[in-house]
């Protein structure tokens, strides 16, 4: 039954994966924006908390059961697992981070809006979608 149910959501996630050119071109030339605002956000939440978080991935070493030759033994695999933890911010180094983005935000749009209209001229909507 889960199967069934989720054979449509695979199909609409496949589409949404494909994009137009226009779309494409409009989506990249919107991403320095879009991370600039992005990091100002997760900026103003780490200060708020004070602290940020980090995940390293580490490698463990663990003892399982292997099968060779229709014999079952004791073996040892190497698993990679992620640990999180919390690190301390520099408020100083954030908050003028903080201040740089604000300053670089407004020229970061006018540039996005550029080349969005520039996108839009290469590659027009069509009068008839497909579909």
């Amino acid at each position: 039954m889960r199967l069934t149910a989720a054979i449509p959501l695979i199909g609409l996630l496949a589409l949404s994966a494909c994009a137009t050119p226009r779309e494409a071109c409009i989506r990249d030339a919107a991403a320095p924006w879009r991370s600039a605002v992005s990091e100002r956000s997760r900026i103003a939440q780490d200060l708020a908390r004070g602290y940020t978080y980090k995940t390293e991935f580490r490698q463990v070493e663990r003892q399982r059961w292997c099968r060779s030759g229709g014999g079952i033994y004791p073996c040892w695999t190497t698993d990679t697992q992620p640990v999180t933890r919390r690190i301390p911010v520099d408020a100083e180094k954030l908050q003028a981070r903080d201040a740089e983005l604000a300053k670089a935000i407004p020229a970061l749009r006018k540039a996005a809006e550029t080349d969005v209209a520039q996108c839009q001229a290469t590659y027009p909507e069509e009068a008839n979608p497909p579909g």
